[in-house]
């Protein structure tokens, strides 16, 4: 981790300076808390105070049941997609329509939550997609269908399901018991740790630090763009480009 990381799971995924890794994220930070300058607080207001405990405790749970089946059984393939489709979004999904009303989002009108964001992502997507320091996407030999089939099945279990579990739902309900930062801080942490199964190495300690400083700080960007914004579409896209645009381009590229 010194030298630098992959921040793939992929066998061809190259490693890349720690600073390739988490500036992209760092810089989107930056620009979100002062894009616009003046932008009003849309803070979480617990509404009912049992509902969100209970909604608090039980997410975490389906995590971590999640991370240690990705890590002890483990999940692969097929049994990992629908693992997260289970643990992630179904089972989220049905627990938070039966305890519902929870929390309330004290949301603002304005045109800046669709500007300030837009011109966050343009810079983020160039430092972390464009730049020459960017390798290009290399899938090996997978067969160009099933490269289609997989990145469609990641942009709904992981640039829609990842975002409606970890910023929608989960941040949303610590940043009303924990404070906003604290909320957006053990969301990331959590975010990072959801990756153990799938980008692990063996070294448990090693592979904790690692996507803690990698995935988590990642979070770190997309939990503020949410909490800046309450804009979920531009948090999906972030994300969506994020396992995307490399295979896009290589599938342009091959045309």
């Amino acid at each position: 981790m010194p030298e630098g990381t992959t921040v793939s799971a992929d066998a061809n995924a190259p490693t890349l300076s720690n600073w390739v890794n988490i500036g992209p994220s760092l810089v989107g930070i930056a620009l979100t808390l002062v894009l616009p300058s003046r932008a009003a607080p849309m803070p979480v207001v617990p509404v009912k105070r049992g509902r969100l405990l209970v909604t608090t405790a039980a997410l975490p749970v389906l995590l971590a049941v999640f991370v240690l089946a990705t890590i002890l059984l483990p999940l692969q393939g097929e049994g990992y997609i629908l693992g997260k489709f289970v643990l992630l979004m179904l089972l989220p999904a049905v627990l938070l329509l039966v305890v519902r009303g929870s929390v309330r989002i004290e949301t603002r009108r304005g045109a800046w939550r669709w500007w300030a964001p837009v011109l966050v992502l343009a810079v983020w997507f160039y430092l972390s997609e464009v730049a020459p320091w960017n390798p290009p996407y290399d899938p090996g030999d997978v067969d160009t269908s099933l490269l289609i089939t997989a990145a469609l099945v990641t942009a709904i279990t992981a640039g829609i399901g990842e975002e409606l579990f970890f910023r929608r739902w989960l941040q949303t309900r610590l940043e009303a018991t924990l404070g906003a930062w604290a909320g957006i801080g053990v969301t990331s942490v959590l975010f990072g740790l959801m990756h153990l199964g799938s980008h692990g190495t063996g070294d448990l300690w090693l592979d904790v630090a690692r996507v803690i400083a990698i995935q988590g700080c990642l979070g770190w960007f997309l939990g503020v763009l949410w909490w800046r914004y309450r804009n979920l579409t531009m948090v999906i896209l972030a994300h969506l480009i994020i396992n995307g645009w490399g295979v896009l381009v290589y599938l342009v590229g091959q045309g």
